[in-house]
């Protein structure tokens, strides 16, 4: 069994726990319904390494709202909210359905299956609780519809799984320990990782660094934030990488993160895609959450050279005039 199989079992059996009279098996994955929001688990694509290690994209999708029209109102509430609070997981519209998804995306292979397995199982999880909170948030702002679906046979899930809840209980309280990380881990990364390109420089203080990446004649910054506990999970590690992108106006610019977003959640991640674009203040930036649950030794490196893949897939992108059309109408 290849590596992106034995993610989906691993999430389908043990992480996830699914129930099968609630499940739909895909020739790429599966769907399931933990509550009123259909969730679908599948490999994205296949790729093999110039060392002839092959590598599976897995996505997790979570419907969250339909009925969805791109107004400004609409894009400036979608980017108020679980795009600038997002934590692994980030909204991606669809304009062929009209609707909006939480969705996550990442790369695997055989070396790094078993934790990054615990990382999109821990995703799934989060968008589960996140996408009943902001999509009826949202609702009642008449952003959209909160997305209720049903099981083709069973229909609606009236009795949500104990997974739905599983985000707010248990990650609250390992986030209420001490973080699972220690200065000298942040001052090891940079001092052993980050000295040398594609670094331009990165220094270490306290629980956290600050590293900077070629952007054209200038840079884009990254953080490490071991200080900000999150409002819904507590202790963890927020990163926030910032790329200086003047749109238009502030609408343009939330279309380009959000055409960012599709790209790298739902189609080739740059760097892991646990997190979401935002646009502020002349802006793109890219921030996600690891709760203290999924942090150990060794996640660091593996985090930082994900942030420089994004800092040069956002940068080619954006320095030649943008992302594309984001093609929200």
């Amino acid at each position: 069994m290849n590596a992106g199989r034995e993610v989906l079992d691993f999430l389908y059996t043990e992480q996830l726990q699914v129930d099968d009279e609630w499940a739909v098996r895909t020739r790429n994955g599966f769907t399931w319904w933990g509550g009123h929001n259909a969730q679908s688990i599948e490999i994205l694509g296949e790729e093999t390494s110039p060392d002839g290690m092959t590598g599976y994209l897995i996505g997790v999708r979570t419907e969250m709202l339909t009925d969805v029209d791109p107004t400004d109102e609409t894009l400036t509430a979608l980017n108020d909210g679980p795009m600038s609070c997002a934590s692994m997981a980030g909204p991606v519209y669809d304009p062929k359905t009209r609707t909006v998804s939480l969705c996550s995306l990442a790369r695997v292979h055989a070396e790094i299956a078993p934790w990054m397995a615990m990382l999109l199982g821990s995703a799934a999880v989060v968008q589960l609780a996140e996408a009943v909170m902001y999509g009826e948030h949202l609702d009642d702002r008449d952003v959209g519809c909160f997305a209720i679906s049903g099981h083709p046979q069973m229909g609606v899930r009236l009795e949500p799984d104990e997974m739905i809840h599983a985000a707010t209980q248990v990650f609250p309280v390992q986030g209420a320990e001490p973080l699972g990380l220690r200065e000298s881990d942040f001052d090891d990364v940079v001092r052993q990782h980050m000295m040398r390109p594609p670094s331009l420089g990165a220094s270490a203080g306290g629980l956290g660094l600050t590293v900077e990446f070629p952007y054209g004649d200038a840079s884009s910054l990254c953080q490490f934030i071991g200080d900000e506990p999150h409002p819904l999970y507590g202790n963890g590690l927020l990163i926030v990488q910032r790329f200086p992108y003047r749109a238009p106006d502030t609408i343009a610019g939330i279309r380009l993160a959000l055409e960012l977003n599709r790209a790298d959640l739902t189609e080739n991640p740059a760097g892991y895609g646990f997190g979401s674009y935002t646009y502020t203040d002349d802006t793109i930036c890219f921030n996600g959450f690891l709760p203290n649950l999924l942090l150990r030794d060794g996640l660091l490196p593996s985090l930082y050279y994900s942030c420089a893949g994004r800092a040069m897939s956002v940068a080619a992108r954006l320095q030649r005039g943008g992302a594309g059309d984001p093609n929200l109408n």
